[in-house]
């Protein structure tokens, strides 16, 4: 091999090695974590139902930096009753990551509710790498069953014949 070959090989090799070095790593610098954690839920929804409270919310699609989320792992219910501390009841995971139609709206059933008791509910989103968004706003809901279906009126009594 001449001289002048091996120096273009060489050159050839190292433009490759640094093109390929060049390429590695990260696309963008590092967030901090409290950007990269899920916006709070905006919308949130309660409605009685027969076998306890729905709870229904949307689904946040940013990050606190205004950036797209796609890792979004799932959603904490807290409750609490006639305004004591909140505490987690549920965790609803989110299972449609990678998915081209995702959805939009997430719903829980509280069944382990009381009678004409006041019920508040809020929602913290999480990551798949496990940052929280900030809890949504509460909504406060009374659950009142429904009441058995309504029996039929008496019937007037029959006239009385002399």
């Amino acid at each position: 091999m001449s001289r002048r070959a091996l120096a273009v090989g060489t050159a050839l090799g190292a433009a490759g090695l640094a093109l390929a070095l060049g390429a590695c790593g990260r696309k963008a610098l590092p967030k901090p974590p409290e950007l990269v954690a899920p916006r709070p839920v905006a919308r949130l929804a309660l409605t009685t139902a027969p076998e306890g409270v729905r709870v229904e919310w949307s689904r946040p699609t940013e990050y606190v930096d205004g950036t797209t989320m796609e890792d979004l792992g799932g959603f904490v219910v807290e409750r609490n009753r006639n305004n004591s501390s909140f505490a987690e009841i549920a965790r609803v995971e989110v299972t449609d990551r990678g998915r081209f139609q995702k959805r939009r709206r997430f719903t829980y059933l509280d069944r382990a509710v009381a009678s004409d008791v006041t019920y508040h509910y809020r929602i913290v989103a999480f990551t798949t790498d496990g940052y929280y968004s900030a809890p949504s706003g509460a909504a406060a809901i009374t659950w009142t069953p429904p009441s058995a279906s309504p029996s039929p009126a008496p019937s007037p009594p029959a006239p009385r014949q002399p």
